[in-house]
């Protein structure tokens, strides 16, 4: 967001070819990096509160790998670190990214209030055609809804919160969603067709009220369009699947944007990652998939 919230969402893209078969490299730029370590996981890297890298990223809590595991030893949460970030890119896309160098400049420990809730470390990303794993939310009409209840429907989902204050952020995925909601009504039995479902991650404030008034504001009606809120332990069931990321800062919630088509059959369509996707190309894959369910 424009002070603390995350913006970075890594999209693993294919590298392109070109000439007789040549694969161009991704450029590597390398910036530094300097935070407190909130996770130490030794099978994958850290999970650091940094701050801002200046000309890549505004600060922001989420997961880094690092490769050489000899920069993990000694290190623990709450240290405060130093080092290098390697970021790799095809095009405008990240590719990866890697710290390659690592010091530790204070030690600490970081006392379980200020890391609650946990930032949603990284985890294998779902592929399309795999299932999506079952999670449960409360919709804003305070009533318990399991995604695998919206089988047999396509389902549009993201994950925001009512009090987000960047417009970029999540007034623009209800933007998005209210210009979903327009199009899917103006053809005939789709509205019974697809589920349009945003899940906030604020369970501490976001209530059903809170929600159902937000859902007022925003045109928002059910059963088409939705609003509902998942405790923390609920959301850590799909926002590692997913690539969402998301935890505590100052005044607000750092986080990352993330929007899923879920086909009929509950299994992945396509995962939309940052604010660049179109209601136009959403409505196209969802057409898609009622086609070949022959509906």
């Amino acid at each position: 967001m424009k002070h603390q919230a995350c913006v970075i969402v890594i999209a693993a893209l294919m590298s392109f070819g070109f000439g007789c078969g040549r694969v161009a490299p991704a450029p590597s730029v390398v910036y530094d990096l300097r935070g407190v370590v909130r996770a130490v996981d030794p099978a994958s890297g850290l999970t650091i509160s940094h701050e801002e890298i200046v000309g890549f990223m505004p600060k922001m809590t989420m997961p880094f790998k690092v490769k050489n595991r000899r920069l993990l030893e000694g290190v623990k949460a709450g240290d405060t670190v130093a080092g290098k970030l390697k970021v790799d890119r095809s095009g405008d896309a990240v590719q990866t990214l890697e710290i390659i160098d690592l010091v530790v400049e204070a030690r600490g420990e970081v006392a379980p209030s200020t890391v609650e809730p946990p930032v949603q470390a990284a985890s294998p990303a779902l592929e399309p055609g795999d299932p999506v794993p079952d999670f449960v939310v409360t919709t804003q009409d305070g009533k318990p809804l399991n995604l695998a209840e919206l089988r047999g429907k396509v389902v549009v989902l993201s994950f925001i919160y009512t009090r987000c204050p960047s417009p970029e952020f999540c007034p623009a995925m209800d933007l998005k969603f209210a210009a979903l909601a327009r199009q899917i009504g103006l053809v005939a039995d789709r509205a019974d067709q697809v589920r349009l479902l945003s899940v906030s991650f604020d369970p501490e404030y976001d209530t059903p009220e809170i929600l159902r008034a937000h859902a007022g504001r925003r045109g928002a009606r059910p059963p088409l369009w939705t609003f509902a809120v998942a405790s923390h332990e609920q959301l850590s069931k799909i926002a590692g699947p997913l690539g969402l990321t998301y935890a505590p800062g100052t005044t607000e919630i750092n986080h990352n944007l993330r929007a899923a088509v879920i086909g009929p059959d509950g299994r992945l369509a396509a995962v939309y990652v940052g604010d660049r996707w179109t209601p136009a190309e959403v409505m196209t894959k969802v057409n898609g998939l009622l086609m070949n369910a022959g509906k």
